[in-house]
């Protein structure tokens, strides 16, 4: 585990913003952190970035305790803690060599990460001629200045528009898919569904549940797809007897079938090979669900 909470509880006078709370991440997995407003999530991330302290517990990073060994613990950690904010008169790159040289970072990484995050052309620019998702990419890009290992993102896509959205979900893909860790707190599910591989609820500061999305889903008889078959019968048994399929029930001519991302070609493939006509497979199961079902419809996202 790349990171770990023990116990972490924090309270402001007599709220319990967070409640003994315990997390688990893996190394490698993009981690997201959901929740309704108010639930004890940016207290979380500000007990994680040693900017506030617990009244109990503690956050491990790679071994290190938080509390006990301050930015030591920190030293392989870049965040971006709510929106990005920079001086909007200067250049993306006068920002970022301003915090570099606070920092004590070599000066070759702020075209780097500007490069990285796909503002090599703009880093001369000034800020207020951004767009907001370019705003917050380079807020991303000051959070890699370091060169982190784990990279904690607070709301990283709140407030923006579609195309902002895409933007910082496909850098976040990247930077995923080159072996950091990212931490994502959230309350956009289908945005968490669509780059997540891990995830965990919490309530009124308590963690209500944790684990890998397609875990969860299954668990919970959630993970459903819709297939159009033309032999319904035939179809169930045959789906039925496979250790990969979780469960297949039949409505007219539709199955509800519980199986895997990674099964699904294999499924139809499996159909065709003994003759049913397959004319439509639709994935039914969101983490909305989920989150419903553990959370509750009076749960404002």
């Amino acid at each position: 585990m790349i990171l770990e909470t023990n116990q972490l509880t924090k309270s402001f006078g007599l709220r319990k913003a967070v409640d003994n709370l315990n997390l688990e991440i893996p190394e490698g997995a993009v981690y997201g952190f959901l929740g309704p407003n108010g639930s004890g999530k940016s207290t979380t991330i500000r007990m994680m970035t040693a900017l506030i302290t617990p009244d109990e517990g503690e956050v491990i990073i790679q071994g290190k305790s938080v509390q006990a060994n301050g930015n030591t613990a920190l030293t392989d950690v870049g965040a971006l803690i709510e929106r990005a904010d920079f001086h909007k008169h200067l250049s993306g790159e006068t920002n970022l060599k301003m915090l570099a040289r606070m920092d004590g970072t070599d000066m070759s990484r702020v075209q780097m990460v500007l490069d990285r995050t796909g503002l090599g052309a703009r880093g001369n620019d000034k800020v207020k001629t951004y767009s907001q998702g370019m705003r917050q990419r380079l807020g991303i890009a000051q959070a890699l200045l370091s060169n982190p290992k784990l990279l904690i993102l607070d709301e990283p896509t709140n407030g923006l528009d579609p195309q902002g959205m895409k933007e910082v979900r496909d850098l976040i893909q990247e930077l995923a898919s080159e072996g950091i860790t990212i931490f994502i707190s959230s309350h956009l599910l289908d945005e968490v569904q669509k780059i997540c591989s891990h995830v965990a609820m919490i309530s009124l500061g308590s963690l209500i549940t944790a684990g890998k999305i397609e875990d969860l889903l299954r668990d919970s008889d959630l993970l459903l797809t819709e297939v159009h078959v033309n032999k319904v019968e035939e179809a169930v048994k045959l789906l039925s007897d496979q250790s990969w399929i979780h469960r297949c029930e039949a409505e007219d001519s539709v199955l509800r079938v519980g199986v895997g991302q990674e099964h699904i070609t294999e499924m139809v493939q499996l159909l065709v090979k003994n003759n049913i006509q397959v004319s439509a497979v639709i994935p039914k199961t969101s983490l909305e669900d989920l989150y419903l079902s553990k959370l509750g419809t009076e749960s404002q996202i």
